[in-house]
């Protein structure tokens, strides 16, 4: 897999001749597909007057260079009605947030990864409170023009920050508990219950006290964390 900035600013070389016929300038993205169907060579008067590569035409992306098999790869857009139809569609993902089926806002998408066999997308990357996260191609429901919807929520780190420790690029914690279970247990803080709590260290929350940072970094499973939720006192 290859993230799309890595593709972006990469030469174009056409093998035919060994010359240099341009640079990756954008690509473009078929959502049906979840595929790059096209890379954009060159823009001198907008996307329609742009030069472009049918990915399938491309004989392969390394890191110095884009190979094609000679110079005659390269298409008008106005001659081509599939990328243009794409063009119109404006479908960037990066820079659009990331929504689970069930409405819950989770981030924003930083990043493509792609397959550079066949320009299929493998997975997106999106951050969200500082830190990085990936969503599989599977997981994708609709690769829309404002948001990126997907099935349930994502596991695995996708990558490691620039400049960040390894320790501060992780997925949801050990625990198990997701994105939004986090947040329940950080609303606790300062809450009371309206019952006592017997909780997994043995310790107890008692009714009425003020729940403390330590009391739920001790709630490890979801059982407790849904007692606490249905007993919390109503402000």
């Amino acid at each position: 897999m290859k993230p799309t900035k890595e593709i972006i600013g990469l030469r174009i070389i056409s093998i035919s001749d060994g010359t240099q016929v341009g640079v990756v300038k954008d690509f473009v993205i078929n959502p049906q597909g979840k595929t790059i169907d096209f890379l954009i060579v060159d823009q001198p008067t907008g996307y329609f007057g742009a030069k472009i590569i049918s990915f399938s035409d491309i004989l392969g992306v390394g890191e110095f260079a884009v190979t094609i098999p000679q110079v005659d790869t390269i298409q008008d857009v106005s001659q081509n009605a599939e990328a243009q139809k794409l063009l119109n569609s404006d479908i960037r993902v990066i820079g659009t947030k990331v929504l689970t089926k069930k409405g819950h806002l989770i981030g924003t998408v930083t990043e493509i990864q792609i397959e550079e066999e066949n320009g299929k997308i493998a997975a997106c990357i999106f951050e969200e409170n500082g830190k990085v996260y990936e969503v599989k191609a599977e997981q994708i429901i609709t690769l829309g023009k404002e948001l990126l919807i997907v099935e349930g929520l994502p596991a695995e780190t996708a990558a490691q920050p620039e400049g960040k420790p390894e320790s501060e690029a992780k997925s949801y914690p050990e625990s198990g508990f997701n994105l939004f279970e986090q947040r329940q247990l950080q609303y606790f803080i300062g809450k009371t219950v309206e019952k006592d709590i017997l909780l997994e260290d043995g310790s107890t929350l008692r009714a009425g006290e003020p729940i403390s940072p330590e009391m739920v970094a001790s709630i490890t499973s979801r059982s407790i964390l849904m007692e606490i939720t249905s007993y919390l006192q109503k402000n």
